[in-house]
């Protein structure tokens, strides 16, 4: 709905939606996102959720692998009703019989998938059925070794993938301001949300006794990279946080890591974004391009 809002406000922005498999069914997902594709003249990108045990209560009762296996039935009747007249499937959890997707996506042969999970068997379905691997980021090392990982299983298939990874961010103009930022994100969570996830407010705050520049300087899990956001959410709790250079700095190094897309996200999200591009962005460009890295996907 949100991206049926953006589209007619937008006119090269590509929108990757997330939708989590197993709260609709496939043949929906592919008409909705078709329409999608339709209405955005060919912007749509598709991240593959499958969700993780606390989502049960969205997608059904199912154990860790058996989503996954609902998750590559999933995008192969997509992909059959976005690339066929007609098509039929008879898998264990879907089962369609001579369906039809009209009109198909405006994108050939079918809108592209990111397909999120670091699992064994989230990898074997991204080598087989994505455009994308999409997974979270903790420092380039990292990041780099999961690209060799992923390079070495499509060894043989004729197949090629591109990375995605991703990263909260605190820039500011200075380091100590970006350490000082940080803190102040962390005091603004909200105390009831906070229960909700078992998280006591108090721990959350992290040591008291030092001073904001300090204590986010004992949190640095590496050069500009900030674990502090892990005490108060899970998944993407790795932050790129420095000034305009290191941050600048940061991107491209994950980048040459191996990375196609960087996934960037702020608090509150508007205000960083805004911050973002005016200071950081800028640098990257132009630091890209003295290094000759600059392509369509930087």
């Amino acid at each position: 709905m949100t991206a049926a809002v953006i589209i007619p406000a937008t006119r090269t922005i590509k929108l990757l939606l997330a939708l989590r498999t197993g709260i609709i069914e496939p043949a929906v997902a592919a008409r909705v996102l078709a329409s999608l594709d339709q209405l955005s003249s060919g912007r749509i990108l598709y991240n593959v959720i499958t969700g993780g045990k606390l989502q049960t209560a969205f997608s059904g009762e199912l154990e860790h692998d058996d989503r996954y296996e609902r998750t590559e039935e999933f995008m192969q009747i997509l992909e059959g009703l976005w690339t066929h007249e007609r098509f039929s499937f008879e898998g264990k959890h879907y089962r369609i019989k001579d369906a039809m997707v009209s009109p198909r996506p405006v994108q050939k042969p079918r809108i592209p998938f990111f397909l999120a999970g670091s699992s064994e068997v989230a990898r074997g379905i991204a080598v087989r059925r994505a455009e994308y691997s999409v997974f979270w980021g903790q420092d380039p090392a990292q990041v780099a070794e999961r690209v060799r990982d992923m390079e070495a299983r499509l060894e043989g298939t004729g197949r090629r993938l591109k990375y995605v990874t991703r990263f909260q961010i605190v820039a500011r103009e200075t380091e100590g301001e970006a350490y000082e930022a940080a803190q102040e994100l962390l005091s603004q969570a909200d105390p009831g949300v906070l229960a909700q996830r078992g998280i006591d407010p108090e721990a959350a705050r992290g040591r008291s006794d030092l001073p904001p520049i300090e204590r986010t300087r004992s949190e640095m899990t590496g050069p500009a990279l900030w674990g502090g956001l892990g005490r108060i959410r899970s998944g993407s709790t790795v932050a790129i946080v420095g000034s305009y250079e290191q941050c600048a700095d940061k991107i491209i190094e994950i980048e040459r890591a191996g990375i196609h897309l960087l996934i960037l996200s702020g608090f509150p999200l508007h205000s960083e974004c805004g911050r973002i591009g005016r200071h950081v962005i800028p640098l990257v460009r132009e630091k890209e391009s003295a290094l000759g890295l600059a392509g369509e996907d930087s």
